[in-house]
């Protein structure tokens, strides 16, 4: 019996690697580089999408250094999820707005290619994405207003 769980053992810390080693990519592009600051992607359950952004599952910002920008992030356990990406240019981890307070000053890209519309950004039900599709890779544009 103990010759056959050693004999096993490699497998199940095989199986549990490659469970903890999940990743979604997340290929960025139409990132306006000259504006400078940082791209901040967040990964959403049904709760809090899209601007409840402490509602987010995961948080990953970097600064901004190409047109196009890859992250790669531990994937959430729920069945289906949806990204935002922010181009926060003034880099206080929050979406500016213009001088109207309603609409944003700085560029914004969702999953699903979804964007803003005129009376605000997608819902979850139009943004969201299966969790085996994510772990396949999401290519999200961002959009400037």
């Amino acid at each position: 019996m103990i010759k056959v769980f050693l004999a096993l053992l490699p497998l199940f810390l095989f199986i549990g690697e490659a469970e903890a080693e999940e990743k979604i990519t997340v290929e960025i592009s139409g990132v306006d580089e000259e504006l400078g600051g940082n791209i901040i992607v967040l990964v959403f359950g049904d709760d809090g999408f899209p601007k409840q952004h402490d509602k987010s599952l995961l948080t990953q910002a970097e600064k901004v250094t190409n047109e196009k920008m890859t992250f790669a992030l531990a994937a959430p356990a729920e069945n289906y999820l949806a990204l935002k990406v922010l181009h926060d240019e003034d880099a206080n981890n929050k979406v500016t707005k213009n001088w109207t307070g309603i609409r944003p000053r700085e560029g914004l890209g969702f999953s699903n290619g979804k964007k803003m519309a005129a009376f605000g950004p997608p819902g979850f039900e139009q943004a969201k994405v299966s969790r085996e599709m994510a772990l396949k890779g999401i290519k999200i544009d961002v959009v400037y207003p």
